[in-house]
C-alpha cells in the first residue's frame, strides 16, 4: 500500500487528526508544491495541445475538402502524420510528450487513411478501415506502453468489431440458434480478452491512472451483460430482440450469472472495489427491472423506490466495509514498520 492510502485510512479511522494528516503530507512530500503545479499545467497544456491539434486537423479537411485536390488531401495528411513521427522521434524517450506523440500518430493514421478513402473512393467497408487502423496503431501502442493510446486502440477495435458483426460468417448459425443473435459477442470476448491482458500486465495496487482501463473495459462488459437480463426480468426480451427460440432466457440468465460469479470473485481475489460494485449494481437494476416489469408500476413506485435506497445504501455499505477490512492489514504493516 502506498503512503497516501496509509494516511488516509488514518484519518478516517479517526487515529490521525486533520492537522497530523496535512503535517504528515507535508513531511513525505506527498502535499501538492510549486513544483508539482508546474509539471501538471505543462502536462495539461501538452495533453490539450495535442488534442486540439487533431481537432483542428479534421477542421482543415473539412473546410477545404472541396477546394483541395486529391492528391493535395492525401499529401497534406501524410505530412501532418509524418511530422508527427519526426516529434515522436525527437521526444525524450520514455517521456511524457513522447507518449502523446505516439498517440497523435496513432490518431492520425485513421485520419490519412480516411482522407484516401474519400478522395479516392475505395469502396471498402467502414469496418475494413478500422480493421487496417488498429493494425497501424498497434505498433504505436506497443511501443509507448501508454494507458490512453491502449485505450484508443480498443476503441478502434471495438467500433470495427461492431461495424463488422452484420458481415461475421457466423451471423447464420448463431441465428439459427437464437439467444445471442442480437449480441455482439466478440465485442464481449475482445473485451473480456483486453481485461485479462490489463490486469497480467498490471498490479493491483498500481497507480489510479493505470486502473482507469481495466475499469473501463469491466463496466463496459457489465452493460453489455446486463441490458439483456434486465430485459428479460422485466418481460420485454421478446419485444426488443424479437422471436426467441425456447430456452434462450434461461441460457443468457445463466452466462450472467456466471459472469456475475466471476466478476465477484476477481474483484475480491485483485481487492478491487470499483469492480466489485459493478456486479452487485447488475443485480439491482435487474432485480428492479424484474418488479417493475411484472407488477403495476404506479401502484409499487413507492416500495420499488425504498427498495432501490435501500439497495444503494446497502451496495454503499458492503463496499465501504471491504475497503476498511482490505485497508487495516496494510496499516498496521506500516505502523509496526514506522514504529521505533
Amino acid at each position: 500500500m502506498n503512503p497516501r492510502s496509509v494516511l488516509d485510512h488514518w484519518r478516517d479511522s479517526g487515529e490521525l487528526n486533520d492537522a497530523g494528516y496535512r503535517q504528515a503530507l507535508l513531511d513525505l512530500g506527498l502535499a501538492p508544491d510549486a513544483g508539482r503545479w508546474r509539471i501538471l499545467a505543462e502536462r495539461l497544456l501538452l495533453v490539450g495541445g495535442v488534442l486540439c491539434l487533431l481537432a483542428g486537423t479534421l477542421m482543415l479537411f473539412a473546410s477545404n475538402w472541396l477546394a483541395w485536390p486529391r492528391l493535395a488531401r492525401v499529401g497534406v495528411a501524410e505530412a501532418g502524420w509524418l511530422a508527427l513521427l519526426a516529434w515522436a522521434y525527437l521526444a525524450k524517450p520514455q517521456g511524457f510528450a513522447k507518449r502523446w506523440a505516439l498517440f497523435a500518430v496513432g490518431t492520425m493514421s485513421g485520419i490519412w487513411l480516411a482522407v484516401i478513402g474519400q478522395a479516392y473512393q475505395t469502396g471498402a467497408d467502414v469496418w475494413q478501415l478500422f480493421a487496417v487502423w488498429a493494425a497501424l496503431a498497434l505498433p504505436w501502442a506497443l511501443i509507448a506502453h501508454f494507458v490512453p493510446l491502449w485505450g484508443l486502440w480498443i476503441v478502434i477495435v471495438s467500433v470495427g468489431l461492431q461495424l463488422w458483426l452484420p458481415h461475421a460468417p457466423w451471423r447464420a448459425p448463431i441465428s439459427a440458434f437464437s439467444p445471442f443473435e442480437d449480441t455482439n459477442l466478440p465485442l464481449i470476448v475482445f473485451w473480456l480478452a483486453a481485461l485479462a491482458a490489463v490486469e497480467w500486465k498490471r498490479a493491483a495496487q498500481a497507480h489510479w491512472s493505470e486502473r482507469i482501463l481495466p475499469r473501463l473495459l469491466g463496466f463496459g462488459v457489465g452493460v453489455l451483460l446486463t441490458i439483456p437480463a434486465c430485459l428479460i426480468a422485466a418481460g420485454e426480451h421478446a419485444r426488443a430482440y424479437g422471436e426467441r427460440t425456447p430456452g434462450s432466457d434461461a441460457l443468457i440468465l445463466c452466462v450472467w450469472l456466471a459472469s456475475l460469479v466471476a466478476a465477484i470473485w476477481f474483484s475480491l481475489w485483485r481487492r478491487d472495489l470499483f469492480l466489485l460494485a459493478l456486479p452487485l449494481f447488475s443485480v439491482w437494476a435487474a432485480v428492479l427491472s424484474g418488479i417493475l416489469g411484472r407488477g403495476n408500476s404506479s401502484a409499487l413506485l413507492f416500495p420499488v423506490a425504498i427498495l432501490a435506497v435501500g439497495g444503494l445504501g446497502g451496495i454503499g455499505w458492503f463496499v465501504h466495509d471491504r475497503h476498511r477490512q482490505w485497508q487495516a492489514p496494510a496499516a498496521k504493516a506500516a505502523v509496526v514498520e514506522v514504529a521505533p
